[in-house]
């Protein structure tokens, strides 16, 4: 029996939207973690016969989707081993019709199939967690000229659960995630430094003082409370020159590619106190698609902690409030998006814990927060 060709190194898979080379290893264990919360959550009420049927032939069932996963991680987890101790090891196929019919999965229990998922994802994560950095390009072979290195194999094991809640449906899409812009999807953290300690000491104010008051709000409200005796209009012209001169320093968050890449089908928009040409040229510099929906500083009468930016973006979706997720680093977007009834994950890229009291979830990074989106989506009820 021909085997299908393995994925490339960097695959992007049409399907479920996840592209390799996006998938930093951090959120290829993020996701890796997700998976048996999201497949009990996706598979422990259905019917038993909707859960053993398969749609037409040929189309495996929910439940056998369900044991091809859980075996994923049993199989990767003995190839990853054998690539870290032997030199390019030649791998056994997985021949996945074969083992769903030898192995009888469509008759095997979901509470058993759930339990077996969640230790091999256990054992995987650990093993995934140790591996060191030259170790991730050591390498193994499956056919002639199919040479695969561990990186690929953790990538494509978090591929396979991720694309297969996909085959089964990955539950309710009437849910949308909201993004803050800086600190959040762009590194902007040291460049406007730079750009708001330069404009204090040409205005001679304090610099700390003026930073305290940058986060989360727009530069005119900003320069309207630290120096209300200027022209802000005037003054936010000379500080986007003094952007100007800071060129492309403002990269991409590492894994803000695969955060966005699991919310192909979803909806999702940014909200941002920048203005709409410049967050998307720093996007798109970075490889990151344009959003749906961008609610920037111009469309607002009132910028964060207001929550007219947030409520706005939700009406654009077509999404209840309630029903939106908010990712933000700064105090200020907590609280507007606190105060538009939306769920908020605050990550640690620019406030210490102490300030993000008021986010429902904290995390160190947006890998990190991974699981907690993926979670909140896949509830079927708030």
């Amino acid at each position: 029996m021909t085997l299908p060709p393995l994925p490339e190194e960097d695959h992007h898979c049409e399907s479920c939207g996840l592209r390799y080379g996006d998938l930093t290893t951090a959120a290829a264990l993020g996701l890796i973690r997700s998976y048996p919360t999201r497949y009990r959550r996706r598979l422990q009420h259905l019917p038993v016969d909707v859960l053993r049927r398969r749609p037409t032939s040929g189309v495996w069932s929910a439940l056998e989707y369900a044991c091809h996963v859980r075996d994923v991680y049993d199989v990767y987890d003995t190839r990853v081993r054998r690539t870290l101790t032997e030199h390019e090891p030649t791998l056994e196929p997985m021949r996945n019709d074969e083992r769903a019919e030898q192995r009888a999965y469509n008759q095997q229990s979901l509470a058993a199939v759930l339990l077996d998922l969640e230790r091999n994802v256990d054992r995987f994560a650990a093993l995934t967690s140790e591996i060191s950095e030259p170790q991730w390009s050591r390498s193994a072979v499956r056919l002639p000229r199919e040479r695969r290195t561990v990186l690929w194999m953790v990538r494509q094991a978090a591929h396979e659960g991720l694309h297969h809640l996909h085959d089964i449906g990955a539950g309710a899409t009437d849910k949308a995630v909201l993004f803050d812009v800086d600190g959040v999807l762009v590194d902007s953290y040291p460049a406007y430094r730079r750009i708001w300690s330069r404009w204090a000491d040409h205005r001679n104010l304090d610099p700390d003082m003026v930073w305290s008051h940058t986060h989360g709000r727009r530069p005119v409200d900003t320069i309207q409370v630290v120096a209300p005796h200027l022209d802000a209009a005037a003054e936010y012209r000379l500080i986007r020159e003094f952007m100007a001169h800071e060129g492309d320093n403002f990269p991409v968050y590492p894994d803000a590619a695969a955060v966005l890449s699991l919310l192909k089908d979803r909806r999702w928009g940014v909200v941002t106190s920048g203005r709409t040409p410049t967050v998307l040229h720093r996007l798109r510099a970075g490889g990151l698609p344009d959003p749906p929906v961008l609610v920037d500083s111009s469309q607002v009468r009132r910028g964060k902690p207001d929550p007219e930016g947030y409520l706005r973006a939700a009406q654009l979706l077509n999404v209840p409030a309630p029903d939106c997720m908010v990712i933000e680093d700064a105090p200020a977007g907590v609280e507007a998006a606190r105060n538009a009834g939306m769920t908020v994950i605050a990550v640690r890229t620019t406030h210490p814990d102490d300030e993000l009291a008021g986010a429902h979830h904290r995390a160190d990074t947006l890998s990190d927060a991974i699981p907690l989106i993926t979670d909140w989506l896949d509830r079927t009820h708030p």
